[in-house]
């Protein structure tokens, strides 16, 4: 994610300027304990948004960790003995990036995981950045008291920002497939 810079932006993405936003108040952003919550259709550019405001602060020397649940909730279980370490590590970066928030399993144990990592961020004051593909309807919405209590957290944490455009991945694939056809220039073969 080395490249997801705000010079390697394409311009696709119309609320990018909130990401230079945020950068640029980072210390009224870290004071005040203000995150953002990207949500909308998959492939838009959510996770290179964080990403450029991840990259952009780890330029001015600032710790940022960028994760997904998925590998949160394995390295969980690998380390039994060691899950309070492991997310008080996490609440120790001054800012805290969850990518993919809620395509992680919904087993119980996850979502006690999700909580206890959502909850701990919450405590330590330090700000969050969230990417979801759950619409604000379902944030606002939670099927169950579970998920409230983590929705609930994340609303009050983290602005809502609704990322528009394009599916970016289809537009690459469509692209590839274009030249693919140019370099096989009427030639059939099988792939």
């Amino acid at each position: 994610m080395r490249e997801w810079t705000f010079e390697n932006d394409n311009g696709k993405c119309p609320q990018m300027h909130k990401a230079h936003a945020y950068v640029e108040c980072w210390e009224e952003m870290k004071a005040t304990n203000t995150g953002y919550l990207l949500w909308g259709m998959v492939g838009t550019g959510k996770s290179y948004f964080a990403g450029c405001i991840a990259n952009a602060l780890m330029e001015k020397e600032i710790s940022v960790c960028m994760t997904n649940f998925a590998l949160i909730l394995n390295d969980l279980a690998a380390s039994y003995k060691g899950r309070n370490e492991y997310i008080a590590r996490l609440c120790g970066f001054p800012l805290l990036i969850l990518d993919d928030f809620g395509m992680e399993r919904g087993t119980e144990y996850g979502l006690e995981q999700v909580y206890n990592v959502i909850d701990s961020r919450y405590r330590s004051q330090k700000p969050l950045i969230v990417t979801t593909n759950l619409t604000l309807e379902e944030l606002q919405n939670p099927e169950d008291t579970a998920h409230a209590r983590i929705y609930d957290r994340l609303t009050e944490m983290c602005t809502s920002v609704c990322i528009t455009g394009e599916n970016f991945r289809k537009a690459k694939a469509q692209a590839k497939m274009e030249r693919l056809k140019t370099l096989l220039n009427g030639k059939e073969i099988c792939l």
